[in-house]
Parts: C-alpha cells; sequence; structure tokens
C-alpha cells in the first residue's frame, strides 16, 4: 500500500516537472527573437482601450488594443534586436484621439533610430478614411494596393431630430437641459438645428479637420493647404494618391511582405506585435514601484458594468460598483505608488458618476491619480475626472460637456390612438409627476428644471471650479454643457496637458517621485472579463455584430429612449450625444 502511494506521489512530481520544463522551454521560445527582427501590427476592426493576454497566448483577446499595442511599441523602441516597424492598416474602426495615440506611438519608435514603413489596403471604402490614413502616414513610408481608395474625405458631423416623428406618433417630450449647448434632448425637442448646437458644431468640426490635415501634412512633408486642397477633391485613386505624394508606392501585401522581409538589403525575421507583446511568465522585477491602470470605458451606469453592445465604446458599460472597487483596491495596495485612471465615456447617470467620483476623491487624498483621456471625457466623463491631480486629454479628444439634461415622454395620445387608455388616481401633488401618461405642470416643470438639474448642475460647476482653481463664474462661462475637442479645452483650462497615455505614465511617475527612467509595473483594474467568459456571455460575437447593427447618428436617440424606458421617470443625465464621423 505504502508503495503504491510512493509511485503515485513520483508520478505526480514527475508530472508536475515535465509541465515545469514545458513552460519554461514555452517561455524561452516566445520572447527569443533574433538581431534585425521586425514588429509587424496589424489594425483591422474595433480598437477598444483594453485587451487581455496571457503568458503563453492561450487566453489572448482578438484584435488590436491599445494597451497591447502601447507595450509592443514601448518594448521594441528599447529592444537592440528590433530594428524597424511594419504597419499594416487595414480597415481600423477608431476615433480621432485613438488615431492620435497610436501615431505618437510610432513617433516615438521612430526616434528610437528605427524605420517604419505602413500597408494600406485601402484608405476607406465607400467611406471615410482620414484616419487610417493619419497613422499610416506617420511611417517613413506608405504604399497602398493598386485598386485602393483615397477617401480622405474631410469631417462630418450630423445630427437627428426626430420631433417630427414625435408629433406623428402623439408622443409629447417633456425633457429640459441647463446650458446653452447642452444638445442630447434636442433629438426629442427639435426640427433643426439650435444656434447654440449649430455654434458648437461647427467649431468641433473646425478643430478636427484642421489636426487631421494639419498631421497629415507634417509626416507627409507637405503644405496644409496642399492636403486640404486633396480633400476638396476626394475620393481619389491610389494612383492619384501617388502622384499627390500622399503615397510613395502601389503594391499587394504579398509584395510589402517581401520587400519588408529584405528591407534595405537585408535579411529580417517578421514577429507578429502581439506575440511580441506577450507577458513574461515570470516578470523581471518591479524596479521603480507599480502604478496602478484603472480603465472606465463606456456610458456611466450604476452597479456592475459589462457589455453594451450599441453606444459604449469597445461595447462596454463603465458600473460603478466595478469602479468604487477598483479604485478601492488602488488606494489600500501600498505596492501602488500611483493611479492613472483612463477614460474613455461620454457619461451618463448622474448617481453613477459621483459615486465614481467620490471614489476618485478619496484615492487621490492617498496617492497621485492623473487622468488619460481617450476618445471621450465628456459630461459624466468629465465628472468622473475632477478630483484628479492633473488632467490630460489628446487633441482630438471630446471632452467638457459640463452641463445636465433630463426629461420623460407622455405616451398618452399614442396610445389613445391605438385604442388605449389610462387613468390614474393619485395622493399627492406630484405623486404622477414622473407618469409616462401625462406632461409635467407647469409647477412640476419648474421643480425639475430649477431644483433637480439646476442644482445638480450648480454642484457641477462647483466640483470643476474647485479642482481646476477656477470661481464658478469662469466655469459657467465655458460650461453651458459645450462639447470641446482637447486642444480647445487646454485653452479653456479644462485640461493640464495635451498627449497620451505615455504622458500619463511620465506625469505619474513624476508626482510619486519614482525615477523616470524606471521600470514600473503596470496593474490593470478593474479585472478583465477572460476570453472563456466573454465566449460563454456572447460578447465577442455581440461586439462584431453590434459593428453595422446601428448607424452611429443615431446612436443618441436610441441611448437616451433606452434609459427613459428603462427608468420609467424622468431622467438627470450628464451624457454627452456627439459623434462625428472621420
Amino acid at each position: 500500500m505504502l508503495k503504491r502511494l510512493l509511485r503515485r506521489i513520483v508520478r505526480i512530481v514527475v508530472v508536475i516537472i515535465a509541465l515545469f520544463l514545458i513552460v519554461l522551454v514555452s517561455e524561452y521560445v516566445s520572447h527569443r527573437y533574433k538581431p534585425g527582427s521586425v514588429l509587424v501590427l496589424e489594425l483591422d476592426g474595433p480598437l477598444p482601450e483594453r485587451g487581455s493576454q496571457s503568458p503563453l497566448g492561450l487566453f489572448n483577446s482578438p484584435g488590436a488594443s491599445l494597451n497591447v499595442v502601447r507595450t509592443a511599441l514601448s518594448t521594441a523602441e528599447r529592444d537592440p534586436r528590433i530594428v524597424g516597424l511594419a504597419i499594416k492598416v487595414v480597415d481600423p474602426q477608431m476615433e480621432l484621439a485613438q488615431a492620435q495615440e497610436l501615431c505618437a506611438m510610432i513617433s516615438e519608435f521612430k526616434a528610437h533610430g528605427k524605420w517604419t514603413t505602413a500597408y494600406m489596403e485601402s484608405a476607406g471604402e465607400d467611406g471615410f478614411g482620414n484616419l487610417p490614413y493619419l497613422v499610416a502616414s506617420t511611417a517613413d513610408e506608405v504604399s497602398m494596393m493598386p485598386q485602393g481608395e483615397m477617401n480622405l474625405l474631410g469631417v462630418g458631423m450630423r445630427e437627428v431630430f426626430a420631433r417630427g416623428l414625435l408629433d406623428w406618433i402623439k408622443v409629447t417630450p417633456n425633457f429640459a437641459a441647463i446650458g446653452k449647448y447642452k444638445s442630447a434632448a434636442n433629438i426629442f425637442t427639435e426640427k433643426d438645428y439650435t444656434a447654440g448646437q449649430r455654434e458648437e458644431d461647427e467649431a468641433l468640426a473646425t478643430s478636427m479637420f484642421e489636426q487631421i490635415t494639419n498631421a497629415a501634412a507634417a509626416y507627409r512633408h507637405l503644405d496644409p493647404a496642399a492636403i486640404r486642397a486633396i480633400v476638396d477633391r476626394a475620393p481619389l485613386t491610389a494612383a492619384d494618391g501617388l502622384k499627390a505624394h500622399l503615397l510613395d508606392r502601389l503594391e499587394y501585401e504579398d509584395q510589402f511582405d517581401d520587400r519588408v522581409k529584405h528591407y534595405r538589403g537585408e535579411h529580417h525575421e517578421l514577429v507578429d506585435y502581439d506575440s511580441y507583446a506577450r507577458p513574461r511568465m515570470w516578470p523581471l522585477g518591479r524596479g521603480g514601484g507599480e502604478i496602478a491602470v484603472i480603465y472606465g470605458v463606456g456610458a456611466i451606469q450604476r452597479g456592475q458594468g459589462g457589455f453594451d453592445p450599441i453606444l459604449s465604446p469597445g461595447s462596454e458599460a463603465m458600473g460603478s460598483d466595478d469602479l468604487i472597487a477598483a479604485f478601492k483596491n488602488a488606494r489600500e495596495d501600498d505596492d501602488v505608488r500611483a493611479v492613472i485612471f483612463r477614460i474613455d465615456s461620454p457619461g451618463g447617470s448622474v448617481i453613477a458618476s459621483e459615486l465614481i467620483r467620490r471614489a476618485v476623491e478619496l484615492t487621490a487624498a492617498k496617492k497621485p491619480v492623473v487622468v488619460s483621456m481617450s476618445s471621450y471625457g465628456a459630461s459624466g466623463g468629465y465628472w468622473v475626472a475632477t478630483p484628479a491631480a492633473e488632467i490630460i486629454a489628446d487633441p482630438g479628444t471630446i471632452t467638457g460637456s459640463i452641463g445636465v439634461l433630463g426629461g420623460k415622454f407622455n405616451i398618452a395620445g399614442g396610445m389613445a390612438a391605438i385604442g388605449i387608455n389610462s387613468d390614474a388616481i393619485a395622493r399627492g401633488a406630484n405623486a404622477l409627476m414622473y407618469d409616462s401618461f401625462s406632461d409635467f405642470t407647469p409647477a412640476q416643470e419648474q421643480i425639475f428644471k430649477d431644483q433637480i438639474l439646476g442644482g445638480t448642475y450648480q454642484y457641477f460647476l462647483a466640483l470643476v471650479a474647485k479642482q481646476r482653481h477656477m470661481t464658478v463664474d469662469q466655469v459657467n462661462a465655458v460650461a453651458q454643457g459645450r462639447v470641446w475637442t482637447g486642444e480647445q479645452a487646454l485653452q479653456v483650462k479644462l485640461v493640464d496637458k495635451l498627449g497620451g497615455f505615455n504622458l500619463a505614465l511620465k506625469e505619474a511617475k513624476r508626482l510619486s517621485n519614482i525615477d523616470p527612467q524606471a521600470r514600473v509595473q503596470i496593474e490593470d483594474l478593474p479585472e478583465a472579463p477572460s476570453l472563456v467568459s466573454r465566449l460563454l456571455s456572447g460578447q465577442v460575437y455581440g461586439v462584431e455584430r453590434a459593428q453595422a447593427g446601428i448607424p452611429r447618428t443615431l446612436e443618441p436617440l436610441v441611448w437616451l429612449m433606452r434609459e427613459a424606458a428603462a427608468r420609467h421617470t424622468a431622467m438627470g443625465e450628464v451624457y454627452c450625444p456627439l459623434v462625428p464621423v472621420m
């Protein structure tokens, strides 16, 4: 009996040793690259803020994600074995701020004395191609398939006004907004642009257009006026792009790959960026300490976050419970020296935004918190950023929108039109204030606008004034629900610096007295769901289906109607509905 037990123990030990050796060999092979290797970065499909990776690559998220790309390029730029970067821009879906972050990463890689080259199938196909081309233009040279298109069409912003539809179906909108420019409710209350909404959209479109054309001109060493003239002639063929010096050569992908392998007469091994960025089984020391990166992505809601396939960046929703727990973990972890709060959110629930803001405030009282805004940091997305020591945004980030909106629908007319009648009994003057079968009374309308929305707006102003070292009147002058690009927000003192995640990391190190050159361990919070759980929940499939599920210009309409239907009450929201297309 004892001998049998010993034999089993020996077998188990042998299996464990064998598995350990297999993992050790896999670890060695997965991070062993020949000198002269070239990193290959392929951009195709959605570009979420955060993707997951495992040491053996078994549970990696599909597609490219900003954090994994950032890890790969920042590591490769210091790796003497990596001499170049080949970028394949296939059909990425991203916002201006994300494109600017990619451009900054590629430029930083080049600044370390390494060459870059880019290949495109097309800069858009029957649609906008500005941002894919902008990313590709950062490389030393750009090539395109001969049948590709140069759809450098500029910036488009279309607003949708559904008041006529509501009148037709006999539904009365009871909405109010605090702020001249807080225009989300205009979808329901107006039939055309208001003066403030048009002013805001024109300023935003101008800022974004100039950022895109000026950057492309700088990368391609052309006059910005020449780029703007090309935009006015677009769409162009690939051959036209070659003549206009937007492209350096026309070739197919197989030709591009062969050229990269033998670039400048040398032989190069091609290394996939995703494999290169794969974390080690046993990380190499913490160096200067640990910095927590807390991701706040998607529309803000109470409770748990999760899968929001229609209206949230990366098909995620920012849940207050998740963010509160993440900040608590970072606050109580003695190894964490600073926190970067990475925000990509158009806002949402006032209550959830305030719960998250309080968690940020408590953390900022113990250790430095730096906000890094991605595509959106607007309305509720700006609210939650207010306690940070510094707010950093990309030039193309959509931010501000300091204002409040809310309301309800009176569906009594529509129900009567299809033969449904309703009556009610109430005790209390305002018992049916949020009822869906009646309008606000004049007294209720005043209470809702002045006390509920107005009080929230004044509180929002006070939060911003305190943290930005401004008076309430100064904040009110740049608030009013107005949306700014990051470039504009810097001028009106709503952000501190322009830049991406890497600048936020630099500032977090400075504020926590970490050597700027020291390696730091990054802890991503909240804990990301595994690929297995995402598959089981249908999230991976849902993300793919969501891409064509709803026109972008209709997203605010669906979001607000969904919120109203879910609550059966008047809403108090800090939400920014802007969806420019580029």
